[in-house]
């Protein structure tokens, strides 16, 4: 049996190579509410956009989402389809090109790449900002 500080140095190394592997396996997105709370969440390359709103309405333990958005330069929301033929690696492809670039990293260099996703979960803020 592992001493408590064998364990604790096994865990740390799991949790360093698991966030080390995050940035060639998965997606980071930070999904924020209108309140402005955001969460992370991890989404494998090949998972599709369905699953994208299965896993953010599970996390934020919701029956049904009202909308994933996004939203592009003048503000405006661009709604995310629950679509269970899109893989996310191609929505957002389709969303960081120079001609439709509505995804951008918000965090800079050398911080990993994470895209904001906009969350509407129902639930009605008195600081509603989107």
């Amino acid at each position: 049996m592992l001493s408590l500080e064998e364990q604790t140095n096994r865990y740390n190394q799991l949790v360093s190579n698991h966030l080390k592997e995050i940035p060639g396996r998965m997606f980071t997105i930070e999904l924020t509410k209108c309140c402005n709370y955001s969460t992370l969440l991890f989404l494998y390359r090949d998972d599709k956009l369905s699953d994208l709103f299965i896993q953010a309405a599970k996390h934020f333990g919701c029956q049904k989402l009202v909308s994933l958005y996004l939203l592009d330069q003048q503000g405006q929301k661009v709604l995310v389809p629950f679509n269970s033929s899109t893989l996310i690696k191609d929505f957002i492809f389709e969303h960081t090109q120079t001609n439709n670039r509505i995804l951008k990293p918000i965090y800079d260099v050398p911080l990993p790449v994470v895209y904001r996703i906009y969350i509407d979960d129902g639930h009605v803020h008195d600081d509603h900002v989107h």
